[in-house]
């Protein structure tokens, strides 16, 4: 991939292209599945996803939850997303599962991640905020704090909790990525 290529995949929308999701009490910004693909197509009219899974009938196959594991290629590029469902009917759960996959996996690519990677609010002062470092991070905690930054869905926010959880890490840094998971959840809408 030129870096021509990724610089158009990472630069900003239009403010109006920018939309506003109500979820735990807060308005997150995001890009819908139809600006997504005009961004991909413009940076690469060949870009393709696949499905990771296929059912018996050759269909994609969607996990337990109704959401879709897929591969995502722009510019001979690929990297994989998820998509949790979306909406009443199986039909508009499966459509949106199928768009939610493909933006979490063009995020991958830099499409919209400054929406991503927005400063959460300040807590409400009876909420207690992490403990300002003191020492420089081990690379190990500076990686799992970039894998929840970059988490782009509950389901793969949740896979680092048993890594945490795991003997890697003193008690004081699980607290303190436990602080951070836990404002991820809240940006992701739990």
């Amino acid at each position: 991939m030129k870096q021509e290529q990724q610089d158009a995949l990472r630069a900003p929308f239009a403010k109006e292209q920018i939309q506003k999701l109500p979820t735990g009490g807060l308005q997150l910004d995001y890009v819908s599945h139809a600006w997504v693909t005009d961004r991909l197509l413009k940076v690469d009219p060949a870009w393709t996803w696949k499905p990771l899974a296929f059912n018996e009938s050759g269909l994609p196959a969607f996990d337990t939850n109704g959401g879709l594991w897929i591969e995502l290629t722009v510019c001979g590029v690929t990297r994989y997303g998820y998509g949790e469902p979306q909406g009443r009917d199986k039909f508009d759960q499966t459509k949106g599962a199928i768009g939610n996959a493909i933006r979490n996996a063009a995020m991958r690519f830099g499409v919209a991640l400054d929406l991503w990677a927005k400063e959460q609010p300040a807590p409400p002062a009876e909420v207690k905020a992490a403990p300002k470092a003191t020492k420089t991070l081990s690379t190990a905690t500076q990686k799992m704090i970039e894998r929840i930054n970059t988490a782009g869905s509950l389901i793969e926010l949740t896979e680092v909790v048993p890594i945490i959880q795991g003997g890697a890490f003193t008690d004081a840094e699980k607290r303190n990525l436990r602080i951070i998971f836990d404002n991820k959840k809240v940006e992701l809408g739990a």
